[in-house]
Protein backbone atom coordinates (compact mmCIF):
# COMPACT_ATOMS: atom_id res chain seq x y z
CA UNK A 1 0.00 0.00 0.00
CA UNK A 2 3.06 2.32 0.14
CA UNK A 3 2.64 2.80 -3.73
CA UNK A 4 -0.05 3.92 -5.77
CA UNK A 5 -2.24 2.02 -8.03
CA UNK A 6 -2.14 2.32 -11.65
CA UNK A 7 -6.00 3.61 -13.06
CA UNK A 8 -7.38 0.79 -15.11
CA UNK A 9 -8.45 3.63 -17.73
CA UNK A 10 -5.23 5.51 -18.79
CA UNK A 11 -6.89 8.80 -20.78
CA UNK A 12 -4.45 10.38 -22.89
CA UNK A 13 -4.83 13.99 -24.42
CA UNK A 14 -4.74 13.89 -28.31
CA UNK A 15 -4.63 17.37 -29.01
CA UNK A 16 -4.99 21.04 -27.36
CA UNK A 17 -8.17 21.09 -25.15
CA UNK A 18 -11.12 23.18 -27.02
CA UNK A 19 -12.89 25.65 -25.03
CA UNK A 20 -16.49 25.30 -26.22
CA UNK A 21 -18.44 28.88 -26.54
CA UNK A 22 -21.94 29.43 -24.94
CA UNK A 23 -23.43 29.19 -28.77
CA UNK A 24 -22.01 26.10 -29.16
CA UNK A 25 -23.19 24.84 -26.13
CA UNK A 26 -26.46 26.09 -26.55
CA UNK A 27 -26.20 24.21 -30.30
CA UNK A 28 -25.47 20.96 -28.79
CA UNK A 29 -28.32 21.18 -26.28
CA UNK A 30 -30.68 21.99 -28.47
CA UNK A 31 -29.79 18.48 -30.86
CA UNK A 32 -29.44 16.47 -27.63
CA UNK A 33 -32.97 17.53 -26.40
CA UNK A 34 -34.68 16.08 -29.30
CA UNK A 35 -33.39 12.86 -28.86
CA UNK A 36 -34.66 12.84 -25.18
CA UNK A 37 -37.84 11.32 -23.59
CA UNK A 38 -40.63 13.06 -22.03
CA UNK A 39 -38.68 13.21 -18.13
CA UNK A 40 -38.03 15.80 -15.16
CA UNK A 41 -34.76 15.72 -16.56
CA UNK A 42 -35.26 16.62 -19.79
CA UNK A 43 -37.35 19.55 -18.37
CA UNK A 44 -34.70 20.90 -16.45
CA UNK A 45 -32.45 20.42 -19.62
CA UNK A 46 -34.77 22.53 -21.46
CA UNK A 47 -35.13 25.53 -18.64
CA UNK A 48 -30.95 25.79 -18.41
CA UNK A 49 -30.89 25.43 -22.83
CA UNK A 50 -33.72 28.18 -22.43
CA UNK A 51 -31.82 30.25 -19.65
CA UNK A 52 -28.79 29.78 -21.62
CA UNK A 53 -30.14 30.87 -25.33
CA UNK A 54 -31.51 34.35 -23.49
CA UNK A 55 -28.39 34.75 -21.95
CA UNK A 56 -26.59 34.25 -25.85
CA UNK A 57 -29.05 36.33 -27.52
CA UNK A 58 -30.56 33.58 -29.33
CA UNK A 59 -34.01 33.81 -27.39
CA UNK A 60 -35.88 36.91 -26.39
CA UNK A 61 -36.48 36.93 -22.08
CA UNK A 62 -40.27 37.26 -23.18
CA UNK A 63 -40.05 33.36 -25.20
CA UNK A 64 -38.03 31.93 -22.32
CA UNK A 65 -41.03 33.23 -19.99
CA UNK A 66 -43.40 31.99 -22.60
CA UNK A 67 -41.77 27.80 -22.90
CA UNK A 68 -42.06 28.13 -19.08
CA UNK A 69 -45.54 28.46 -18.71
CA UNK A 70 -46.25 26.26 -21.33
CA UNK A 71 -44.54 23.75 -19.53
CA UNK A 72 -46.61 25.09 -16.12
CA UNK A 73 -49.79 24.36 -18.14
CA UNK A 74 -48.33 20.93 -19.41
CA UNK A 75 -47.52 20.18 -15.97
CA UNK A 76 -50.98 20.92 -14.34
CA UNK A 77 -53.12 19.40 -17.54
CA UNK A 78 -51.35 16.15 -16.59
CA UNK A 79 -51.89 16.59 -13.10
CA UNK A 80 -55.65 17.21 -13.53
CA UNK A 81 -55.71 14.21 -15.81
CA UNK A 82 -54.52 11.99 -13.23
CA UNK A 83 -57.01 13.37 -10.59
CA UNK A 84 -59.45 12.52 -13.12
CA UNK A 85 -58.73 9.24 -14.14
CA UNK A 86 -58.13 8.32 -10.00
CA UNK A 87 -61.70 9.72 -9.37
CA UNK A 88 -63.05 8.09 -11.88
CA UNK A 89 -61.70 4.64 -11.08
CA UNK A 90 -62.25 5.46 -7.38
CA UNK A 91 -66.10 5.50 -8.57
CA UNK A 92 -66.17 2.58 -10.28
CA UNK A 93 -64.74 0.84 -7.47
CA UNK A 94 -67.43 2.50 -4.95
CA UNK A 95 -70.25 1.79 -7.43
CA UNK A 96 -69.32 -2.05 -7.60
CA UNK A 97 -69.06 -2.20 -4.02
CA UNK A 98 -72.43 -1.08 -3.67
CA UNK A 99 -74.08 -3.43 -6.03
CA UNK A 100 -72.17 -6.05 -4.33
CA UNK A 101 -73.69 -4.65 -0.91
CA UNK A 102 -77.22 -4.54 -3.08
CA UNK A 103 -76.90 -7.94 -3.99
CA UNK A 104 -76.16 -9.50 -0.59
CA UNK A 105 -79.00 -7.83 1.42
CA UNK A 106 -81.23 -8.83 -2.06
CA UNK A 107 -80.17 -12.41 -1.28
CA UNK A 108 -80.77 -12.02 2.48
CA UNK A 109 -84.07 -10.78 1.75
CA UNK A 110 -84.82 -13.87 -0.35
CA UNK A 111 -83.35 -16.09 2.04
CA UNK A 112 -85.38 -15.61 4.89
CA UNK A 113 -88.37 -16.51 2.89
CA UNK A 114 -86.44 -19.93 1.83
CA UNK A 115 -86.24 -23.21 3.86
CA UNK A 116 -83.31 -26.19 3.79
CA UNK A 117 -81.11 -23.18 3.08
CA UNK A 118 -78.74 -22.51 6.45
CA UNK A 119 -75.82 -20.33 6.83
CA UNK A 120 -72.41 -21.11 5.02
CA UNK A 121 -74.30 -23.37 2.74
CA UNK A 122 -75.05 -26.39 4.57
CA UNK A 123 -78.34 -28.40 4.32
CA UNK A 124 -80.92 -29.15 6.83
CA UNK A 125 -81.12 -32.72 7.70
CA UNK A 126 -84.32 -34.30 9.63
CA UNK A 127 -83.65 -34.42 12.99
CA UNK A 128 -80.63 -32.46 13.02
CA UNK A 129 -80.07 -30.26 16.07
CA UNK A 130 -78.31 -26.68 15.02
CA UNK A 131 -75.94 -25.21 17.05
CA UNK A 132 -79.11 -22.67 17.93
CA UNK A 133 -80.97 -25.21 19.69
CA UNK A 134 -78.31 -26.29 22.07
CA UNK A 135 -78.03 -22.90 23.53
CA UNK A 136 -74.79 -22.21 25.23
CA UNK A 137 -72.71 -25.08 25.29
CA UNK A 138 -69.59 -25.30 27.22
CA UNK A 139 -66.81 -27.77 27.44
CA UNK A 140 -67.97 -31.41 28.59
CA UNK A 141 -71.85 -30.40 27.49
CA UNK A 142 -71.64 -32.33 24.33
CA UNK A 143 -73.36 -35.47 24.58
CA UNK A 144 -70.62 -37.89 22.79
CA UNK A 145 -72.01 -40.18 20.24
CA UNK A 146 -69.06 -42.64 19.64
CA UNK A 147 -69.99 -45.69 21.80
CA UNK A 148 -66.80 -47.62 21.20
CA UNK A 149 -64.21 -45.08 22.37
CA UNK A 150 -62.74 -46.10 25.68
CA UNK A 151 -63.39 -42.75 27.05
CA UNK A 152 -67.55 -43.16 26.98
CA UNK A 153 -67.16 -46.52 28.81
CA UNK A 154 -65.30 -44.79 31.50
CA UNK A 155 -68.31 -41.86 31.47
CA UNK A 156 -70.69 -44.49 31.61
CA UNK A 157 -69.39 -46.48 34.57
CA UNK A 158 -68.93 -43.03 36.15
CA UNK A 159 -72.05 -42.10 35.44
CA UNK A 160 -74.19 -45.25 37.05
CA UNK A 161 -71.64 -45.00 40.12
CA UNK A 162 -72.72 -41.75 40.53
CA UNK A 163 -76.52 -42.73 40.55
CA UNK A 164 -76.29 -45.81 42.43
CA UNK A 165 -74.85 -43.01 44.77
CA UNK A 166 -77.60 -40.92 44.95
CA UNK A 167 -79.66 -43.65 44.85
CA UNK A 168 -78.75 -45.15 48.16
CA UNK A 169 -78.10 -41.75 49.65
CA UNK A 170 -81.77 -41.20 48.77
CA UNK A 171 -82.98 -44.45 50.58
CA UNK A 172 -80.98 -43.19 53.35
CA UNK A 173 -82.09 -39.94 53.57
CA UNK A 174 -86.23 -41.90 53.25
CA UNK A 175 -85.26 -43.82 56.49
Amino acid sequence: MDKQLQSPLLIETIGQPLKLSAKDTYAHLQNFLFSLESSPSKTQLERLTDALGVEIGQILPAEGERREAERKEARAAAKAERRRLRALKEEVERQAEMEGLVEGLEGEIEGEGAEGDMENGAVEADGEEAMDDRGDVEYGDVVDEDEDEPDNDDDQIRHEQERAEDESMESADEA
